[in-house]
C-alpha cells in the first residue's frame, strides 16, 4: 500500500465501530449489556490498532498491542454469553464467573508481550509505507492463545448445536444465521494467515459479528421469544396476553415448540417435585407449601432447585411467567394432567 494509507484505514475501521458504539448505547432501547459490552470491546480492540499503526515508539506499541488483545480476548466472552441468550440456554453463574477468570489469566498473557518471554521472546518496531508493525519472534505459550480461541469458537457450535436439536431455536434458518456468525470470525483468520498484506482483517470481521448478533437478538425479542438479559419467555410476551383464553393460531412463531418443550421437561420431575409444581399452580406461595405438604422450608427450597434445574429456567418468577402462559392458552392440562406421571 502507499505511504500511510492502511494507517488511514485502521483509523476508519476505529471510527467506524466507535460510531456503532454510541449509535447503540443511544438508540437501543433494550439497554442490553452485553451487546454494550461487546461494542466497547471491539472499539477498544479496533482503536489499539489503529494506535499500533500510528506509533512511533517501541514502548507505546507494546501498549497499543495489549489494548487490541484486551478487546478481542474479551470479545469472544461475550459473544458466547449473547449465544447463550439468543439459544435460551440456562447460563450457571460459576460457568460464567470461570471463563471471566479464564479470560483474564490469557488476557494476561498476551498482554505480558515479550516481559517473561513466554508469549513473545522479542519484539521489535519496523515502519511499512508510512504503517508500524510489531516484528515479534514466539514464545514457546504463544499457541495456547490460539487454542483459547478456537475453545469459544468450539462452545459456540456446542450451543447453537444443542439449541438447535432441542427447538430452542424456534427455526433452521436461526440456526443457520447463527453458525454464519460464528464461522465468518474463523474463515476471515484463514484467510488472513494466506495474505502476506499485514492487515488485520479481524478487526473488520469483529464489527460484523457483532451487527449481525445483534440483528438475530432482535429478530427474536420482536417475535416475544426471548427478553433481555436472560434469553428465556419473554415478561412482553405475557403482558400481551390480555385474555384468559388465547387463540393457538394467534401465537408468534416458535411458542408451540416452546410449550411442547417445557411441558417434555416437566415429564422428568419426581412425583415430590410434581407437587410442589401443583402448590404453585393452585396460587400458594413458598411459605405455605410446608404447611401444605407436611415438609420443612428447607425441603421446599431443595425441591425447588431440583424443579428450576430440570425445567430449565432461573427463579420462581420465572415458573409462574410459564404457568400464567399455560393457562392462559387454555393448556394448563399440559403441566397437571396424565401426561406427567411419572415413567
Amino acid at each position: 500500500m502507499k505511504d500511510g494509507v492502511l494507517s488511514i484505514v485502521y483509523g476508519v475501521v476505529a471510527l467506524l465501530s466507535v460510531l456503532l458504539l454510541i449509535s447503540h448505547f443511544l438508540f437501543d432501547k433494550k439497554k442490553n449489556h452485553r451487546f454494550l459490552a461487546l461494542f466497547c470491546c471491539v472499539a477498544t480492540s479496533n482503536l489499539g490498532y489503529f494506535l499500533l499503526a500510528i506509533c512511533n515508539s517501541l514502548a507505546v506499541a507494546k501498549v497499543a498491542n495489549a489494548i487490541s488483545y484486551f478487546g478481542g480476548a474479551f470479545s469472544m466472552l461475550v459473544m458466547l454469553l449473547i449465544i447463550y441468550d439468543v439459544c435460551q440456554m440456562r447460563k450457571r453463574r460459576w460457568l460464567t464467573w470461570s471463563l471471566t477468570g479464564i479470560s483474564v489469566a490469557f488476557f494476561a498473557l498476551a498482554a505480558s508481550g515479550d516481559w517473561l518471554g513466554l508469549y513473545y521472546r522479542s519484539v521489535s518496531l519496523e515502519i511499512v509505507n508510512g504503517t508500524t508493525h510489531l516484528v515479534k519472534e514466539y514464545g514457546p505459550l504463544h499457541g495456547l492463545y490460539a487454542l483459547y480461541l478456537a475453545g469459544y469458537v468450539v462452545l459456540m457450535l456446542l450451543c447453537i448445536g444443542y439449541a438447535s436439536k432441542t427447538k430452542r431455536l424456534s427455526s433452521p434458518k436461526y440456526t443457520i444465521f447463527l453458525l454464519v456468525t460464528v464461522l465468518l470470525n474463523v474463515g476471515v483468520w484463514l484467510v488472513e494467515q494466506a495474505i502476506v498484506e499485514e492487515f488485520e482483517f479481524l478487526a473488520v470481521s469483529y464489527m460484523v459479528t457483532e451487527v449481525l448478533l445483534l440483528l438475530i437478538y432482535n429478530m427474536l425479542y420482536d417475535y416475544g421469544i426471548i427478553r433481555p438479559e436472560t434469553g428465556v419467555l419473554s415478561v412482553q410476551m405475557l403482558t400481551q396476553l390480555n385474555t384468559r383464553q388465547v387463540d393457538p393460531g394467534a401465537l408468534p412463531p416458535g411458542m408451540e415448540d416452546m410449550f411442547h418443550n417445557f411441558a417434555e421437561k416437566a415429564k422428568t420431575l419426581s412425583s415430590a417435585e410434581r407437587r410442589i409444581l401443583n402448590y404453585y399452580i393452585d396460587g400458594h406461595d413458598i411459605a405455605e407449601i410446608p404447611d401444605l405438604a407436611f415438609i420443612s422450608i428447607h425441603t421446599v427450597k431443595k425441591h425447588n432447585r431440583s424443579i428450576y434445574q430440570k425445567l430449565e429456567i432461573a427463579s420462581r418468577d420465572e415458573l409462574m411467567l410459564y404457568i400464567e402462559l399455560f393457562r392462559c392458552c387454555g393448556r394448563l392440562d399440559e403441566l397437571t394432567g396424565e401426561g406427567l406421571e411419572s415413567t
